[in-house]
């Protein structure tokens, strides 16, 4: 359905009244024609009784079935007992003649009728399909933008509420897609009873949608916000089942003649800045737009640093908790800018991931670790080399390819690769995910489940994930051994890595105290401060012969 099609039949549903009082006197001209033509012509034995049929229509398509039937009816009685067959002679038509002539007029009218109503019915329907989500109902982009272009009062301050739901993913990989659909649409539904100046409810994403809302008062405005906040905290049912939403929302404020998209580019970038400082509630300001520049100039800066060298690898060592045994390293780049000079990973690659970049970023850190890997190997220094992965370098159908093709080109046996995979990226397509690090499974690359115990559904995919290392987060490294629940929570993914036969790693390791814990605990490899910091393949490799036995670490007590 046209733009143009949309907007006519928009057009006449509005003024279809007007327009079926400017249809009568056409009609009745017409049909006061027909009698003109028909008696000038010679009378009805004639084909020009046949431009009866103009009106009829006209009055079928314009005012449906009834409207054709009557004007049918007014059409054969026009033409009826009083108009003769031939006007020369005088001869007057059979009764039975103009009888039949009127219930064929009556049949096309009705008929007519009909398919207007059809038409207009169809029409309906895909004006209505136009302008909302066919799975959840509710209006669209499109309606949105209709909305916003209606003038509003004056005092009255319009505003483009966009609620995120953040672990919508999760969701549909746990209980499918359709639980997205149900979800948005039940939460939407609430803000009928809290939001008092709401004047519409759209779905703008797979994981989002918006209140248009219109009030006197920003501050009430707020508190209705924070009192939807609360419940969207409550569980949400889904087939009985209760479940928990991670909900963000973004208010802009709504100018005369904005449009929907640059509405919803403020609400998202608002919503950026929300994930950033941990907020449920954030309200737009400009400096929300310098940090979509920001980005996007920073993106254009990554691209430029990969094609000039200004990124580095840094390695970290992981030893055994056993003997110490410098076992293997993890790659992390690192990024040092001519003008802004070290940029952090955490500024750099979180934004990469959200772009193509990200791939760029795998396949050059790939390609560098897997080198300097051969060039260690050279100088007698045996070790695994460890690469992270992303979301996005997962969602890749040729990311296996893309592993392999990089093993081949520097001659390293899969076993001394491993690639660390955080929960977060499993689930943004946790089958896509899976069946890519099965396809590896042939190349002998080790899959290590990184930051376990942060995410939300990867004991779901546990078993289905050809894993072999388990790698605890950081945050119950560092809170050990005082800290029970942190306790608790590192000697059950021990107790879980040992039944599934998986070996486990602990990542920041800072103290002596914590380093204890863990050999209790018979974890299989360490990393962390307390180790070695990150350094650069020179430092590492000073760092590793200068140790008091070349390649086995100790604590100094």
């Amino acid at each position: 359905m046209t733009n143009t099609t949309i907007h006519f039949f928009s057009w006449s549903q509005k003024h279809r009244s007007q327009l079926q009082w400017l249809m009568i006197p056409v009609i009745l001209a017409l049909m006061a024609g027909g009698f003109v033509l028909v008696y000038a012509t010679g009378g009805v034995k004639y084909v020009f009784s046949h431009s009866m049929y103009i009106p009829v229509l006209l009055g079928g398509l314009g005012f449906g079935v009834s409207g054709g039937i009557l004007v049918g009816l007014l059409g054969g009685a026009v033409l009826g007992p009083m108009m003769p067959i031939d006007t020369v002679t005088g001869e007057m038509q059979l009764t039975i003649n103009w009888l039949y002539r009127m219930g064929f007029f009556v049949l096309i009218g009705a008929f007519a009728g009909v398919a207007s109503n059809g038409i207009r019915q169809y029409i309906r329907h895909l004006y209505w399909v136009s302008r909302h989500d066919e799975h959840s109902g509710l209006p669209n982009h499109r309606a949105l933008n209709d909305a916003l272009a209606k003038p509003h009062n004056e005092p009255t301050v319009l505003a483009l509420v966009l609620v995120s739901v953040e672990n919508i993913s999760e969701l549909k990989v746990a209980f499918g897609p359709q639980v997205a659909h149900t979800v948005i649409r039940q939460m939407a539904d609430y803000g009928y009873g809290i939001l008092f100046g709401l004047q519409l409810v759209c779905r703008t994403g797979s994981q989002d949608f918006c209140f248009l809302v219109a009030s006197h008062d920003s501050a009430r405005l707020n508190k209705e916000l924070q009192q939807l906040i609360g419940i969207y905290q409550e569980p949400v049912y889904y087939q009985e089942i209760p479940l928990h939403v991670d909900a963000k929302i973004a208010v802009v404020g709504v100018e005369a003649g904005n449009l929907a998209e640059a509405c919803l580019q403020r609400a998202e970038s608002t919503l950026l800045s929300a994930r950033e400082t941990g907020q449920h509630l954030a309200n737009y300001t400009s400096d929300n737009e310098a940090d979509i520049s920001d980005t996007i100039y920073l993106l254009g800066e990554l691209k430029q640093a990969l094609e000039t060298g200004q990124l580095e690898m840094y390695y970290q060592p992981k030893v055994c908790a056993r003997d110490g045994n410098v076992e293997s390293v993890e790659a992390l780049i690192r990024w040092h800018h001519p003008e802004m000079g070290s940029i952090p990973p955490g500024k750099f690659i979180p934004r990469a991931e959200k772009s193509t970049l990200i791939n760029q970023l795998t396949d050059y850190a790939l390609d560098a670790s897997l080198a300097q890997l051969v060039r260690w190997r050279e100088a007698g220094i045996e070790l695994c080399m460890a690469v992270n992965v992303s979301a996005g370098d997962l969602v890749d159908p040729e990311f296996a390819a893309r592993v392999t093709g990089m093993l081949e080109k520097h001659g390293v046996p899969g076993q001394l690769l491993e690639l660390e995979i955080t929960e977060g990226s499993l689930m943004f397509d946790a089958n896509q995910s899976i069946n890519e690090l099965t396809s590896l499974s042939g190349s002998n690359v080790s899959i290590v489940i990184d930051d376990f115990g942060t995410g939300y559904s990867s004991l779901k995919y546990l078993h289905a994930l050809p894993a072999s290392v388990l790698k605890v987060d950081q945050s119950f490294i560092f809170a050990l051994p005082d800290d029970e629940s942190a306790a608790s929570i590192v000697e059950m993914a021990r107790s879980l890595a040992s039944r599934l036969g998986m070996r486990i790693v602990a990542e920041g390791v800072e103290t002596l105290e914590a380093l204890d814990f863990l050999v209790a605990q018979d974890f299989d490899l360490l990393q962390g401060y307390l180790i070695a910091a990150p350094m650069s393949a020179e430092d590492f490799t000073r760092w590793y012969l200068d140790l008091p036995t070349p390649g086995y670490w100790h604590p100094n007590r």
